[in-house]
């Protein structure tokens, strides 16, 4: 099996390890040997605390070529501003695991990039292009020709319709629903239950149904 690290803790680090022991039932692929954290030195979910999120630890365990990663601070609060404990590790992007659970249906034309979490119950639909370090919640449907930038996150029940562009570090709430043929800006941010129906601005928070500008993300 391939060894899993997980950088993170309880939230996201705790569901990508839940998605591993799906996967495992199945097809015996991960082993998951621990997490990073700064903050815990206790056990996680059984798994242990192997050291903080830092270049000195990452690189010990990134010279075992068997050994991958899996990054997951990603949330409303924590992007951008964590965005350089990911690049202060160095660790090359073909070294991070890409997770997706044995009940998501991913079109065989779709292109999967590195370090993704794919939950229960998604859907990825035709020539839908994924890149690096996307978390992607239960039965959330990705539609045909949609781009997914690194860094997107997209919460669960989300709906994105045919050729939605999500740039960089956008962020899509619980339950919203994205009209086809519009951009999320990076580092966006869409409300819980929102319906967008045209493009989002960079750095910029949406509400509401139809979604409207509440204010910047900073």
């Amino acid at each position: 099996m391939k060894k899993l690290i997980i950088i993170g803790g309880m939230g996201n680090g705790t569901v990508a390890a839940s998605t591993v022991e799906d996967i495992n039932e199945n097809n015996k692929e991960w082993e998951i040997i621990g997490f990073l954290n700064d903050f815990e030195t206790e056990p996680i979910n059984g798994y242990p605390v192997l050291g903080k999120i830092d270049h000195s630890t990452a690189q010990q365990w990134a010279n075992n070529a068997d050994v991958f990663f899996m990054y997951t601070l990603i949330s409303t609060k924590l992007n951008y501003k964590y965005l350089h404990k990911l690049t202060d590790l160095q660790i090359p992007t073909e070294r991070f695991a890409t997770l997706i659970h044995p009940t998501a249906v991913i079109s065989k034309f779709a292109k999967i990039g590195h370090g993704i979490c794919i939950q229960p119950f998604v859907s990825v639909g035709p020539n839908a292009v994924l890149g690096n370090h996307i978390q992607i919640y239960a039965q959330s449907l990705v539609g045909h020709n949609v781009s997914l930038d690194d860094y997107s996150y997209v919460a669960n029940n989300s709906c994105i319709g045919a050729h939605v562009h999500l740039k960089e570090g956008a962020y899509l709430g619980t339950n919203c629903s994205l009209l086809e043929n519009i951009t999320i800006g990076e580092w966006s941010l869409v409300g819980m239950g929102a319906v967008v129906l045209k493009d989002v601005p960079p750095y910029t928070k949406v509400v509401g149904n139809p979604a409207k500008i509440i204010g910047k993300v900073e």
